[in-house]
């Protein structure tokens, strides 16, 4: 590891600036924290020989703009940011010079997606060599991720023939509905009438048009007459059914679709409960990996939902531990649940409510947010268990103290800083409290 002696500043306030701090001090670095500093703090702090600064808050607006300070007052310091959009990150990496920008959500979203997939991944790592970490006792191998195109187009397939809400069922099944009839009135008018199939594909449109019935089915015999009677009634009813259920849908706003990327998932997908800054960096790294993917929000106007709907992924509003709404995202059939909303306690009602509905369901949960949910290591019984902020912290820590690590992986606790050549170190603070 790099100079533990560094004299870091830490600029921010909530949990995991607090862990962040634990984490310099056990590796054994002095630490100067200001939690809502002003210019003038800002200012004569620097002038205490800091060797690095590091500015750690949920939102974007704030470490841009306490950045852009530190830079003002000295144009040298290292800067490590955390900052969610990565645009944003970016552009200020390029403006100022000698800094770092991560996000708690790019830190942990590659230990959450690794248990979705396989239970023995420790992690996944996207980009052009995309692959997964295995644990094997103290030892890290990486290896291929599964083959899921197959799996995503069956689940996609499946996705259309049993739609998620009311509006798709009306739809679908409407549209199905007309279809059927159009075939049958078709070819019973070209087998019984001997109409030419032009002849009786026209007729049947005026039917399904609601224009008038086949003008031959006049002069055809009585049975007929009566099947084509029928045919026209299920017709009403699948038209009423169709133009009902897209009238809903194109007036309310949606958040899913009837087909393609939007479509909820109905088997071997996985379920991502809340939608935050690291709920939505974990369905776009599943997705990334080949997996089928439907999130769960409680707020239409949630802060990532908008921005989840323009990058095509399903988006269903509800109450993650409501049993009714599990019930219907098909647990049975999913890949994994993975429980991420901010709320430790919120996130262990998910995981009792899924297990609930189906015990053999692979559950990764979200902890370390409040004291109920720290005590991570209570909680392995409900499944695979992520201290997010604690495994951030110790990668924010290890990037401050001089660091060139691209990720972090868990190995027993133990967090293991990793390079881009594959080399892991050690880190001296545990990540399961």
């Amino acid at each position: 590891m790099s100079d533990p002696a560094r004299h870091v500043l830490l600029l921010g306030a909530g949990d995991l600036a607090a862990e962040t701090e634990e984490a310099l001090r056990a590796a054994g670095a002095p630490v100067t924290r200001l939690e809502d500093p002003g210019d003038g703090d800002v200012r004569d702090a620097l002038a205490h020989d800091v060797d690095a600064v590091a500015i750690v808050e949920r939102g974007d607006a704030w470490p841009v703009r306490a950045a852009l300070l530190v830079r003002h007052l000295d144009p040298d310091v290292p800067i490590v940011v955390t900052i969610f959009d990565r645009d944003v990150g970016r552009h200020l990496e390029r403006e100022i010079g000698n800094c770092r920008v991560t996000s708690l959500a790019e830190i942990v979203a590659p230990s959450l997606a690794g248990p979705c997939i396989d239970p023995e991944f420790a992690a996944v790592l996207d980009g052009e060599s995309a692959c997964a970490l295995r644990v094997d006792g103290d030892e890290v191998e990486e290896v291929p991720l599964p083959e899921q195109r197959p799996r995503r187009l069956r689940a996609l397939s499946t996705a259309v023939l049993h739609p998620f809400d009311r509006s798709g069922r009306l739809v679908f099944f409407g549209a199905l509905g007309l279809i059927v009839m159009l075939l049958v009135e078709t070819v019973g008018a070209v087998l019984v009438l001997d109409q030419k199939p032009i002849d009786s594909f026209y007729g049947a449109i005026k039917s399904l048009a609601t224009v008038g019935p086949n003008d031959a089915v006049a002069d055809g015999p009585s049975w007929f007459k009566g099947l084509i009677s029928v045919t026209m009634v299920l017709t009403l009813l699948s038209a009423a059914c169709f133009t009902g259920g897209l009238v809903e849908r194109l007036i309310n706003r949606r958040l899913t679709g009837l087909v393609g990327s939007r479509a909820v998932p109905r088997r071997e997908h996985v379920v991502v409960i809340g939608l935050g800054q690291v709920g939505i960096r974990l369905c776009l790294l599943l997705r990334a990996c080949g997996m089928t993917v439907v999130a769960v929000d409680p707020r239409e106007d949630g802060e990532n939902v908008g921005h989840a709907r323009e990058l095509g992924l399903p988006v269903v509003i509800g109450r993650g531990a409501d049993p009714s709404l599990l019930g219907r995202l098909r647990l049975v059939e999913a890949h994994a649940l993975a429980a991420v909303t901010s709320d430790d306690l919120e996130n262990i009602a998910v995981a009792i409510a899924a297990l609930a509905k189906s015990q053999d369901l692979r559950v990764v949960l979200r902890a370390g947010s409040d004291s109920v949910g720290g005590e991570t290591r209570s909680l392995a019984r409900l499944g695979h268990v992520r201290d997010v902020h604690r495994m951030g912290a110790a990668f924010i820590a290890g990037v401050a103290l001089g660091s060139e690590a691209e990720s972090l992986v868990v190995v027993g606790g133990e967090p293991r800083l990793r390079y881009a050549d594959g080399r892991l170190e050690s880190f001296p603070f545990n990540v399961l409290a």
